[in-house]
């Protein structure tokens, strides 16, 4: 039945689904699920006054389920926000698709007393189209991706990034090629839904904070946040402008999304399914206690959508000896950073596990490496400091991680001393061989690459400045690092056998000569895997794929020596013609500025602390 609302607009029952605000042939259709209220009211609001325009009842005739729903005929969308109204107090849609009143980072739009919201925050519609120009997901396999995680604020936020729109998802465009130049071909970025970076403290007297990470417990999943825009009235136009340039020049974009325990998981599912819909999001990482793993691999349309989460119930999402056409799930965990920084600090009894981790490529599933992350030490502060110094976050430095597996290299902190800036420099090359010559899918953390530091804070959640922004000038400071990291990943990428499809056998099942990966210790093929040993060697034959029709890969060798004190490692017989050559040695330097053949074909000298890498010619 239609009926005419106080303001004139006529209204009828409206769809349940899909949840959200749908525009039909009848009208705009208003969907939202109430499960404990009786009635539900629509409140529509000017979006220049924020005067309440309209407010509809719906009672138990526009109910189905536990939704009400609403259709309302000649509403033009573009002067009007939204919130619902059940048992007397205001929520905004947990399907909207724009937030009003989060313009500006760090504040909330109040309503300066007119009618409506008590905190100026209304849900609002976007009415434009974009023109995606026919582009198709890039489907980049995980044994060719290199990751960069990154904040959207604190990537560009700091004055030398020297972008227009700093702190924007405009920075990011103007800042894509340094990023083709690094070699990174899929961001993660830290939330970019809306959230509420306000948290209040309650004290002698109320203070605030700002949730800089974006891990929020108020959420509005579906819509981009509008101050990570230059212009926060066109979010959405600017977030999508983006994707495109990144997909254009190659470069696909991750969300993580951050669901609060206790999120419904159709909205979840029909969160996803809009972002890949609407935004053309190449993936997602999520936290995998909200919703069970299997709901989210199985649905069939984030079939081609890249999915990580900590685990993965295999046996559950894959009947027995089915097939996988797209390897669209990841496993993303602290394990790997966690046992190769006690590896990289020489800790005892970690070279097994270092040597699991080199190795391990699951066939069902990718798995997501890294040794940093936004939550704990910079991969510097990793070789700065022994402890958390997180004074600054005003929780007595009682927050974060106590243990991290760091190591200052002598002295806490900043220091002129070249002899503890050297180690560091060094281990710092070491942690990225490790992580780019291991198999699976390698992460950088941004502005890893040119030495970022968080001054020792392992926690920085709450610091929107110049802690966690990052800090470009260091690019010019610690340019050898930045350029040695440039090498090792167009080296991955070059050499399929750095980065294979599936799981390496340790096995000559093609009759060479050679496993396809092995691990050896001093000696030659005889791995040394006891308590006090800190060496490793590793060897990956390119015999067993090609680099274009006629030509094997080539054959590369690591060797790994975490020990205070210098080892030769006896080195493994290359095929007749071949000799090994030196492509890294961080015990002389960062690089060798080109190659040079090995001295002695037999035997290398590993200098304490130090990884080189050699590779057959």
């Amino acid at each position: 039945m239609v009926k005419k609302s106080d303001s004139g607009f006529l209204i009828r029952k409206g769809k349940p689904l899909p949840l959200g605000v749908t525009v039909l042939e009848e009208g705009i259709n208003f969907s939202v699920s109430l499960p404990e209220s009786d009635t539900c009211r629509l409140n529509l609001y000017e979006v220049n006054s924020g005067l309440l325009k309209e407010s509809i009842l719906m009672t138990e005739e526009y109910r189905s389920g536990s939704i009400f729903s609403v259709i309302v005929k000649d509403l033009d969308l573009t002067e009007v926000s939204y919130l619902y109204q059940g048992k007397g107090e205001e929520f905004i849609d947990p399907y909207a698709k724009l937030i009003y009143g989060r313009e500006t980072y760090g504040k909330i739009a109040a309503d300066g007393g007119r009618s409506g919201s008590k905190s100026g925050i209304k849900g609002g519609f976007f009415t434009g189209e974009f023109d995606w120009k026919g582009e198709t997901p890039l489907a980049i396999p995980y044994s060719e991706l290199i990751l960069y995680k990154l904040h959207v604020r604190g990537f560009t936020m700091h004055l030398s990034s020297e972008v227009q729109g700093s702190g924007t998802f405009l920075g990011i465009v103007q800042k894509i090629p340094y990023l083709k130049e690094l070699g990174i071909n899929a961001v993660l970025l830290l939330p970019i839904y809306e959230y509420n970076e306000i948290i209040l403290q309650r004290g002698i007297v109320s203070t605030e904070k700002i949730n800089y990470w974006g891990y929020s417990k108020e959420n509005a999943y579906f819509a981009p946040k509008a101050s990570y825009s230059s212009n926060p009235s066109e979010a959405v136009l600017e977030l999508k402008n983006m994707i495109a340039a990144l997909h254009r020049n190659g470069i696909e974009v991750i969300m993580e999304m951050n669901f609060v325990k206790g999120t419904s998981h159709s909205l979840i599912l029909d969160c996803l399914r809009y972002w890949v819909m609407e935004y053309h999001i190449d993936g997602f990482k999520l936290t995998s206690e909200t919703i069970p793993g299997t709901l989210l691999a199985t649905d069939p349309y984030l079939g081609k959508t890249k999915l990580m989460a900590e685990g993965w119930d295999f046996q559950q999402i894959y009947p027995k000896d089915s097939g996988i056409v797209f390897k669209n799930l990841a496993e993303y965990n602290s394990d790997y950073s966690s046992h190769m920084k006690q590896f990289l600090r020489g800790d005892e009894d970690q070279t097994k596990t270092a040597s699991y981790h080199i190795k391990r490529n699951p066939d069902k599933s990718g798995v997501i490496h890294y040794i940093t992350n936004h939550d704990g030490f910079t991969l510097m502060d990793l070789f700065s400091y022994d402890l958390k110094h997180n004074e600054r976050n005003g929780e007595n430095n009682q927050d974060g991680a106590d243990y991290n597996y760091s190591w200052n290299c002598g002295i806490e902190g900043k220091t002129k001393l070249k002899k503890v800036l050297a180690l560091r420099r060094k281990q710092i090359y070491n942690a990225f061989l490790l992580l780019f010559l291991s198999q699976g899918t390698p992460l950088l953390l941004a502005g890893d690459e040119f030495g970022n530091s968080q001054e020792g804070n392992n926690n920085a959640y709450c610091q929107d400045n110049e802690i966690s922004w990052l800090d470009w000038n260091l690019l010019n400071t610690n340019g050898d690092i930045f350029e040695f990291v440039k090498q090792v990943i167009s080296i991955r990428k070059q050499h399929p056998i750095l980065h294979m499809e599936g799981q390496l056998r340790s096995m000559d099942y093609i009759s060479c000569g050679f496993p396809d990966l092995s691990f050896h210790g001093l000696k030659a093929w005889f791995p040394d895997y006891s308590h006090y040993s800190r060496v490793l060697g590793v060897m990956f034959a390119g015999n067993y794929v090609k680099i274009n029709r006629q030509e094997n890969d080539q054959i590369f060798y690591l060797g790994i020596n975490m020990h205070w004190e210098k080892h030769g490692f006896d080195l493994p017989k290359l095929p007749s013609g071949r000799q090994w050559r030196v492509l890294f040695d961080t015990g002389i330097g960062s690089n060798l500025k080109g190659t040079r053949i090995a001295v002695n074909q037999r035997f290398y000298e590993v200098g304490a602390r130090s990884v080189v890498v050699l590779s057959s010619q």
